[in-house]
């Protein structure tokens, strides 16, 4: 069976930065792969499409812009807040609130956001909203281990993309959900 839209495939992958010989920033191992459903908004579009027509054994290695990856890198995604935001009622600062920490902020309307910790003052905090990915050019290499056919059940009663429960965060924006 070949990868297309609606199959559920299973593979390894090397992720570089830039180039194949670039760092090395994740990898799923035989041991450890990567599954997911393709055509859900599980995987980066890009990818998807390098991806299909492949079959199991077929290895692959292709470029992604970052664009095509997770983006380019917005400066207005970094925002500057009081350090008062992070102060419980006796004034301490909250112990997770240190640079490189990624934490987890309400953005408003129940969303979730990741914002991870640039800088941190007396005064005031930059957090940065954007992807760790925003603005690296990725290279992937890997292998399609197998390929088969959607399940019901692989749908988890929801879309899958919003971790099987529409009702979990989904905010309405999945199509099949709707």
């Amino acid at each position: 069976m070949k990868v297309a839209n609606n199959t559920v495939v299973t593979l390894t992958y090397t992720l570089h930065n830039d180039t194949k010989e670039g760092a090395v920033i994740d990898q799923a191992t035989k041991e450890h792969p990567l599954e997911g459903i393709f055509g859900h908004g599980m995987f980066l579009p890009r990818f998807e499409e390098c991806l299909q027509g492949l079959e199991p054994g077929d290895n692959f290695g292709f470029h992604l812009t970052p664009a095509e990856g997770y983006g380019e890198y917005n400066k207005e995604m970094v925002y500057t807040v009081k350090i008062d935001m992070f102060k419980d009622e006796k004034g301490n600062v909250n112990e997770l609130c240190k640079e490189g920490n990624t934490l987890q902020f309400n953005v408003g309307n129940g969303a979730i956001m990741p914002g991870t910790i640039k800088k941190v003052t007396a005064e005031l905090v930059d957090i940065d909203f954007n992807h760790q990915l925003a603005g690296v050019p990725l290279y992937f290499e890997g292998e399609i281990l197998n390929v088969r056919e959607l399940r019901e059940e692989d749908m988890g009663g929801g879309c899958g993309h919003c971790g099987g429960s529409c009702d979990s965060g989904c905010e309405g924006g999945c199509d099949s959900c709707k």
